[in-house]
């Protein structure tokens, strides 16, 4: 039988850390449900094999985060009002990615000067032309609650030349559909869970290795790549629908 050292000994993460997951995701299934006392120090560290140390520890970080409130003399309680939790419903269309696009605030944090080539590979199957120039940005996208999408941007030069403005102060797929959907030909994304790396860390506010959910997706006018983007997003936000009598 596998003990509690054993789990908590697979995980980088400080045991404090680790312990407030467990915490959270408590309240989260509503184990512990909003409003009630949650069990007593002394029980979470026979339960959970730490010290009161670390289960204080555990206490203060979903205390700043506004999970739960301490009372002097008579416990600890999970908070009537929970914040509000960011989610992001993946789309599986690209009627779906313009529409998700144009609800997302965006903040540019590099644009390139001059003209830039795509990866030679974009990380996933992509039979078409990849050659020409493209304008490229790295942007974090918003919503009232902070940054939750880090996102690299490649748009042709051709198609960006158009209408510049409009394609530097907003989120392009969008712009894009409008502009040019009747023409767009074929757009595959790809979804993998790999970890945050030094960009992204930065510009979601993330520890280093956090996993997240990467995108990648192109699309094509003819037989000719004119965009691609690759996005990244905390697991923890992401959700995706599927509808399973759809194909029946």
């Amino acid at each position: 039988m596998t003990t509690a050292g054993q789990v908590y000994s697979r995980s980088p993460l400080p045991l404090y850390l680790q312990v407030a997951a467990i915490f959270r995701r408590n309240i989260q299934r509503d184990l512990w449900q909003r409003g009630s006392q949650v069990p007593a120090l002394d029980s979470l560290v026979e339960t959970l094999g730490v010290s009161r140390a670390t289960v204080r520890q555990a206490f203060g970080l979903l205390e700043r985060e506004g999970l739960i409130h301490r009372s002097r003399g008579s416990g600890t309680y999970v908070n009537h009002e929970l914040p509000k939790t960011i989610s992001m419903t993946l789309p599986k269309t690209w009627a779906e990615t313009v529409a998700l696009s144009n609800a997302l605030g965006t903040q540019t944090l590099t644009e390139s000067n001059n003209d830039v080539a795509l990866p030679s590979w974009l990380g996933m199957k992509c039979p078409y032309e990849k050659s020409g120039h493209f304008h490229y940005w790295r942007r974090v996208h918003t919503t009232s609650a902070g940054p939750f999408c880090y996102t690299e941007v490649y748009l042709a030069n051709d198609i960006y030349d158009k209408h510049p403005e409009r394609y530097r102060h907003r989120t392009v797929a969008p712009i894009l559909d409008s502009l040019h959907g009747t023409e767009i030909s074929h757009a595959e994304q790809l979804l993998t869970i790999i970890e945050a790396g030094s960009d992204s860390a930065e510009a979601l506010h993330l520890p280093l290795a956090t996993p997240v959910a990467e995108l990648r997706r192109y699309a094509c006018i003819g037989e000719r790549v004119i965009y691609f983007t690759r996005l990244e997003v905390p697991t923890r936000y992401v959700q995706i629908t599927f509808d399973l009598m759809e194909q029946r």
